[in-house]
């Protein structure tokens, strides 16, 4: 029996007031952890080789001068550190703000759609916690119904946005009439770490804050659901973490993730081939999660594109940063934007280490 059709009705993305330009980032780093030359090389040589050019946040500090900051301490040894319980205190008021804001952008593209006849609320996130949390202010703020049935995706990362849109197919099939609103909203700039690790300098390089919501359902729209999968590379759990620590989350990110990933990602495909019936020469369209350039150099190395073909990811890098789950919304997004049609490859990287992918079309 064939499945029946699931459409993404409609997809919006939002981004936080604050947009700081790279080397405002890295000017900031140099003042708070640049003690020694050393430091001051290597923060230098991640931010120049980050390709990244902008990037947003839920806070100003990253751009203002040392008395000026609303957030960390006004002074560059950042003493007291916020704690996490400070950090997730502002996730919840910024979180209602972008989840806000994304769904009414959602919203504005379907005109005189009933947000009434959502059945379904799926939220993600990996960047702060509370209960109730943004799904609830969202269903009192759009007056979504009050039987709505309402899931959470937590601490998952940045591949989380596929599970969310393998569970909204599934409710689509399941349920006749569905309508599953999905938002994603993340704020990883709360969580800058001041220790002096590659790894730690490395995240602070490279992540930002961003939201999307999107529609799902049997109606089509712009982008059809097809096959996913889920891979979990063996023996690289200590290679990529994200944990709750003292003072925020903590984030660990080995220099050898491009290289697990350029080990695993091409047999992935193929057996998507094999599940799904598709061949690569069906595939015109590749949206890989941009979660930093030596994971988009190695991803197109081993599948054999040209910089052109990954032009989307590589370009919401630069102008946006890695912001976790979000971030392969802003590529579909982006994608669609540029009026491109055809069977799409999607793939994003998040700790485990875990690889999930997945075949869309775009209409």
């Amino acid at each position: 029996m064939i499945p029946s059709p699931v459409y993404i009705r409609a997809l919006a993305t939002a981004l936080p007031e604050f947009k700081n330009q790279q080397c405002e980032i890295e000017a900031f780093m140099l003042r708070v952890v640049g003690d020694t030359e050393r430091k001051k090389s290597f923060i230098r040589k991640i931010y120049e080789g980050s390709a990244i050019d902008t990037r947003y946040s839920v806070i100003p500090d990253y751009r203002l001068p040392t008395d000026q900051r609303t957030f960390f301490p006004k002074n560059d040894a950042l003493d007291p550190v916020p704690s996490t319980a400070q950090r997730n205190a502002l996730f919840c008021v910024e979180a209602n703000n972008l989840a806000e804001l994304a769904v009414r952008r959602l919203l504005d593209q379907m005109p005189g759609f009933d947000p009434q006849t959502i059945t379904h609320l799926v939220t993600v996130s990996c960047t702060g916690f509370s209960a109730p949390g943004f799904d609830f202010h969202l269903v009192k703020e759009f007056n979504l119904a009050p039987g709505i049935h309402r899931f959470h995706i937590g601490f998952m990362g940045c591949f989380a946005a596929f599970p969310a849109l393998k569970l909204a197919q599934s409710l689509v099939r399941s349920t006749p009439g569905a309508q599953v609103l999905i938002v994603d909203v993340e704020a990883c700039t709360l969580h800058f770490q001041k220790d002096f690790e590659p790894d730690v300098v490395v995240a602070n390089a490279l992540f930002a804050d961003g939201a999307a919501a999107l529609l799902v359902s049997g109606d089509e729209g712009p982008l059809r659901l097809h096959d996913f999968r889920s891979h979990i590379i063996p023996g690289s759990e200590d290679d990529m973490a994200w944990i709750i620590g003292e003072t925020g989350f903590d984030m660990k990110l080995s220099s050898y993730v491009p290289r697990l990933i350029e080990g695993n990602i091409g047999a992935i495909l193929e057996r998507l081939f094999v599940d799904s019936g598709w061949s690569r020469d069906q595939l015109k369209l590749w949206a890989v999660h941009p979660g930093g350039r030596a994971i988009l150099d190695k991803t197109a190395q081993v599948l054999g594109l040209v910089h052109d073909e990954l032009d989307v990811s590589y370009d919401v890098l630069r102008r946006f940063g890695n912001m976790s789950s979000v971030t392969i919304f802003f590529v579909l997004r982006e994608i669609l934007d540029r009026g491109r049609k055809g069977k799409l490859f999607a793939c994003a990287f998040g700790p485990g280490l875990t690889v999930e992918s997945g075949f869309l079309e775009a209409m």
